[in-house]
C-alpha cells in the first residue's frame, strides 16, 4: 500500500472572547463540520487536534420541562429540609 500524502494548509485565525476561534468554512466542509455536531479534541504537547466523530457523543438536550421536574424531584421533603437547617 502506499504511503497517504498529507496536505498541510495553514491559516491565521484570531482567538476571540472565550477562547472562540472561526475554523476556515472550507475547512469545515472538507471535515464535515456542521453545526450542532459534536467535534472531539486533543492536546498534544503544544498542538490542538480537532477531528470530527463518527459515532454521536453520549448526551442529550432536556426540555424545560423535564429540568423543571428535575428540580421538583430532587427537592426535600418539608420534614428533612428542617433537620437539615436544624
Amino acid at each position: 500500500m502506499a504511503p497517504q500524502t498529507q496536505f498541510i494548509q495553514e491559516e491565521w485565525l484570531k482567538v476571540l472572547s472565550k477562547g472562540m476561534i472561526t475554523i476556515p468554512k472550507v475547512w469545515r466542509e472538507e471535515l464535515g463540520f456542521e453545526e450542532g455536531k459534536m467535534v472531539q479534541a486533543k492536546k498534544v504537547a503544544n498542538q490542538v487536534i480537532i477531528e470530527s466523530i463518527a459515532k454521536p457523543a453520549p448526551y442529550r438536550i432536556y426540555t424545560k420541562a423535564e429540568l423543571e421536574q428535575f428540580l421538583k424531584d430532587d427537592r426535600l421533603p418539608k420534614k428533612l429540609a428542617k433537620l437539615k437547617d436544624a
